[in-house]
């Protein structure tokens, strides 16, 4: 696995708390059409996907072939309600978690990144390929975040 990868993963983190610095505090429990969450939930999903993203790395490299459920988001978001968290807190969870995966992603071997994650009627994923779809969550989100706070400055008369 290269640092690009890692580095490309150390990014989502920092940006997350750079749009949240500039987000209008009233506004993080609005949402724009279309996006599945609010600013607030989608941190704190962030933060909550972070967790189970490592646990099922761990799991695959110690333990190759166990099968895992797909993570819901909304029904995560109900479970733990995403709508009620500080997302302030919610973003240093975040940026916490990411740095534990980050090392534990840098303890691995080349052949550990091969092992394959499996997923309850889905198919399956190396842990390289893995992080691909970690990285196109974090740019989903990210987007989301963005577009909202673009749509807001855009609004302002």
């Amino acid at each position: 696995m290269t640092n690009e990868i890692f580095d490309a993963l150390s990014h989502s983190p920092r940006i997350v708390e750079r749009l949240l610095r500039v987000f209008p505090t009233d506004r993080l429990d609005d949402r724009t059409p279309g996006a599945p969450f609010s600013p607030r939930e989608t941190i704190a999903m962030l933060a909550d996907a972070e967790q189970v993203i490592l646990d099922r790395i761990r799991t695959t490299a110690g333990r190759p072939g166990t099968v895992f459920g797909w993570y819901d988001a909304k029904e995560r978001g109900q479970e733990h309600h995403f709508g009620d968290k500080d997302v302030f807190h919610e973003a240093e969870v975040f940026e916490s978690r990411r740095e534990m995966t980050l090392a534990f992603l840098r303890s691995l071997t080349e052949a550990d990144f091969d092992k394959q994650i499996n997923f309850e009627g889905r198919e399956q994923f190396s842990i390289g390929e893995y992080l691909s779809l970690v990285l196109a969550h974090d740019i989903e989100h990210v987007s989301n975040l963005s577009t909202f706070l673009a749509t807001e400055v855009a609004t302002i008369s």
